[in-house]
């Protein structure tokens, strides 16, 4: 599937807008169905020319379509296949954006039952702090990564023109298992937005807070950025991920714990190893998204 003659995104916010807004540019969708809770954002995706027409009705939504792209929270994803369910066929194909796969995949495989293998679990990863349609642009996944977790029961032909969706927005495509996905994001996506939400609300509820406002230089904006992310979507990531990021969170305190002993103790040169160490390792991070 190079051309997709219908796509029907559902939450037509930051990622689905992007979404569409890519494949429309790149000519590589024929008609795009808006679906969503705010009739006020999907007129302003009509507006912006991100999508082509508004849907009230799901069910309706799906029937017309070819691809569908489940673009909402990561709770509501869970739900929508129950309602999406006797409107599945084999050709139509239905996809997600979620950042969690574990509870998004086993509600897909009980809701979807025989259609289950026309599904292909997806993660893009990119975006930003702010969300909506207004946020959305054409660029948005290019030079980044989107991981495809597709099981044993997944269609290849699916598989395969998911994957050719998200190549056509400029994104690199990944495929990882399951239970991969949600431990390695957990890490590299998931704890460190729930540091920064911590480390503002700890410096807000301080007696200082408004001179540290103040004061705020651009290593702890650019920190803290996350923290201006929606809480309603983080807050489900952090519930729905939970086995994982509560993992990662107790050996992170027992990292921060042997820090502080360090200090308190005024070992010189075990701090500084520990600061070059995690030097070297940022330095690799750099360079792996520089020439990937």
């Amino acid at each position: 599937m190079n051309h997709i003659q219908t796509l029907a995104i559902v939450g037509v916010g930051l990622l689905g807008g992007s979404l569409a807004m890519a494949l429309k540019q790149a000519g590589a969708v024929g008609r795009v169905i808006g679906v969503g809770r705010s009739r006020v954002n999907l007129d302003t995706a009509l507006s912006l020319g991100a999508i082509d027409e508004i849907q009230s009705d799901l069910q309706q939504a799906v029937g017309h379509a070819d691809v569908i792209v489940l673009a909402t929270p990561v709770n509501t994803i869970a739900e929508l296949f129950a309602i999406i369910a006797p409107m599945m066929d084999d050709n139509k194909i239905v996809t997600d954006v979620g950042s969690v796969k574990s509870g998004i995949v086993e509600q897909a495989k009980r809701a979807l039952g025989n259609r289950f293998n026309r599904f292909v679990a997806g993660h893009p990863v990119a975006g930003k702090e702010k969300s909506g349609i207004a946020a959305a642009t054409a660029d948005l996944f290019e030079n980044h990564k989107v991981i495809l977790t597709p099981t044993e029961e997944t269609d290849s032909e699916a598989c395969l023109a998911i994957k050719k969706m998200w190549q056509t927005t400029g994104a690199e495509v990944k495929s990882m298992t399951v239970s991969e996905h949600d431990r390695i994001l957990s890490i590299t996506s998931h704890l460190p937005h729930v540091l920064a939400y911590v480390m503002m609300n700890f410096l807000s509820t301080s007696p200082e807070s408004e001179r540290c406002y103040e004061m705020a230089a651009g290593g702890f904006y650019d920190f803290t950025r996350t923290a201006s992310s929606d809480p309603e979507m983080w807050r489900d990531i952090s519930i729905m991920n939970k086995r994982h990021l509560l993992e990662h969170i107790e050996k992170f305190k027992k990292r921060l714990d042997n820090v502080a002993t360090m200090i308190d103790a005024g070992e010189q040169k075990a701090i500084e190893d520990l600061y070059a160490s995690a030097k070297r390792a940022r330095a690799l991070v750099t360079e792996k998204r520089k020439f990937e």
